[in-house]
């Protein structure tokens, strides 16, 4: 496919990544604009506890995110017209120390979502690293239709706080058009980003 034809952001809408669970049991489906269909295999969800589900999700939620932040990088590379070599390149921002600071910021942040009812939690921190807690009693008592709902629901609350800390990090590094009033009334609510 020639990606020069679609404008950038239409790509980066309608890319899909799709990874599976270590156990083979749990697939998750990630859209370009961060929705997440969950699904397991017929009769699974009923065998695992809490803390299975919670390392098969935790599995899946890491190799999930790495091939979506790698698909991202190589539909935008392609629509750059851009080699490997050259993408490699232009991410190198050697000598800029707003850039490095910037780079060690993201691998300190820890993002944080929680589900609706509260009984899933995930933790995303680095770039990478997922954590997913699930409470007790959880996976034997809810169902597993509802299960995915909350477990949606976990997901998209990480994404959005995410969002919001990338914007302030970004913010706080490069002039982005923040004023400096905001990011300073951010600091002294001991916000963490």
């Amino acid at each position: 496919m020639w990606y020069g034809d679609v404008d950038l952001g239409e790509q980066l809408r309608t890319m899909t990544v799709t990874a599976t669970s270590p156990d083979g049991a749990i697939r998750a489906t990630v859209t370009g604009e961060n929705r997440l269909e969950l699904r397991f295999q017929p009769r699974t969800y009923q065998w695992y506890d809490d803390h299975g589900l919670a390392r098969e999700l935790t599995a899946l939620g890491t190799t999930t995110w790495v091939a979506w932040t790698r698909q991202r990088a190589e539909v935008t590379r392609l629509s750059l017209g851009q080699s490997r070599g050259e993408a490699e390149q232009s991410q190198r921002r050697d000598g800029d120390p707003r850039h490095d600071r910037f780079i060690e910021a993201l691998r300190r942040l820890e993002c944080d979502g929680v589900s609706r009812d509260r009984s899933i939690h995930l933790r995303l921190a680095g770039a990478t690293r997922w954590q997913v807690e699930i409470a007790d009693g959880t996976a034997r008592n809810t169902p597993e239709r509802t299960f995915v709902e909350q477990a949606v629901s976990a997901v998209d609350s990480v994404i959005q706080d995410r969002s919001m800390k990338m914007a302030l990090l970004r913010a706080e590094h490069f002039d982005i058009g923040v004023p400096s009033s905001w990011l300073d009334r951010v600091r002294s609510l001991r916000f963490r980003y």
